[in-house]
């Protein structure tokens, strides 16, 4: 007689995954919201350390975080006030000149190598339409690519204002992780996040120290050199500066290039410039920040940057960094610990075993 096999769902377990499915696809349609809230976090976590600094001085916790928000993004808009002009400015003027000098320097070059039988230069002309072009429509669009870097205004006055009402409650994320969890948990997760989220503020903030150390003096070199597009050059190498290692090395060879289309003679000297720069800042600089802070493996920083900027601009990816950089103390930090407890379970087996032997 042939067996059938029978499957069984109880209504609970319908229930349960009609709510699951419902939810999720909940979740999906407030997708941006729940960016915005992340997004929020990150920076009520970053001024967390200002605002306890203020608080420790007996400031009530509402004025503290009224006086660091008014300060950190009146001083980030006043900055992009005096900035922004100028950057337009020299983005239009390359866009206009830029096509002309390299043609030039492509004119000036093109006999050396055809000495040496290369060829290199057939197709220059349809290059060089279609690179005018390029620039002629990044320099036509440079205010509106501006205003797209830093997101919409709804999405950024949203989580502004999200991120102060998560800085006037203190330990919201401690209290919130202390309901997550099993009650047996909650010391060593409230340890561990409060020791991650400090070592991450640190490195964050540690970075953006290099990025305006950068940033300036190599504004200040550009102009002792007469070299042209100045702020726009020192913002490719401020900005360029937040992934260690790796984004030095673009921001140089990029600043080089521009920079040797002018002068091969200046670019040289502004390469080397740069370099001594960047040797000041590791050397002086940040090891005199980095005695308590973590260091985030580069590729994590640039995967980030990545994954941020891919979906949500450049805010995006500079806040998504500390965020992957928590969850990666947060997750090294537990993997070391249950590596001590097995070693330790193992230690102890093997002990009693040579003591029954």
């Amino acid at each position: 007689m042939e067996e059938r096999n029978t499957l069984d769902i109880s209504w609970r377990t319908i229930f349960k995954i009609s709510g699951t499915v419902i939810f999720l696809y909940f979740m999906y349609l407030i997708r941006e919201v729940i960016i915005w809230f992340i997004f929020a976090l990150v920076i009520s976590i970053l001024m967390e350390p200002a605002i306890s600094l203020f608080s420790k001085r007996r400031v009530p916790r509402t004025v503290a975080v009224v006086i660091v928000y008014l300060f950190i993004f009146g001083l980030l808009g006043y900055l992009l006030y005096l900035v922004t002009p100028f950057f337009i400015s020299e983005i239009q003027h390359f866009s206009e000149v830029f096509p002309q000098q390299l043609e030039e320097y492509f004119h000036r070059v093109s006999p050396l190598f055809e000495k040496f039988g290369i060829e290199a230069f057939g197709n220059f002309e349809v290059f060089l339409e279609n690179a005018k072009k390029s620039f002629q429509a990044i320099g036509s669009n440079a205010f509106s690519s501006i205003i797209a870097l830093f997101g919409g205004v709804l999405a950024t006055f949203f989580t502004i204002s999200l991120s102060i009402f998560l800085s006037l409650e203190k330990g919201l994320m401690e209290k919130g992780l202390a309901i997550a969890f099993p009650k047996r948990y909650e010391k060593y997760l409230l340890g561990l996040w409060r020791k991650s989220k400090q070592k991450v503020t640190g490195w964050f903030l540690m970075r953006i120290v290099g990025v305006i150390f950068v940033g300036l003096s190599s504004y200040i070199i550009f102009r002792l050199l007469d070299v042209g597009y100045p702020v726009s050059l020192a913002a490719i190498g401020g900005i360029f500066d937040f992934v260690p290692i790796l984004g030095p090395t673009i921001a140089a060879i990029l600043i080089f290039a521009v920079v040797s289309v002018d002068s091969i003679l200046k670019g040289v000297f502004v390469f080397i410039a740069f370099g001594i720069v960047q040797l000041i800042e590791n050397t002086v600089l940040l090891p005199s920040l980095a005695k308590k802070i973590i260091r985030v493996p580069p590729a994590l920083v640039l995967i980030a940057l990545f994954i941020g900027g891919k979906f949500w601009g450049i805010l995006g990816a500079i806040l998504l960094v500390p965020l992957i950089a928590i969850l990666f103390e947060f997750i090294k930090d537990f993997l070391e610990e249950k590596k001590e407890e097995v070693f330790s379970s193992n230690s102890y087996s093997d002990m009693s075993e040579g003591q029954i032997q």
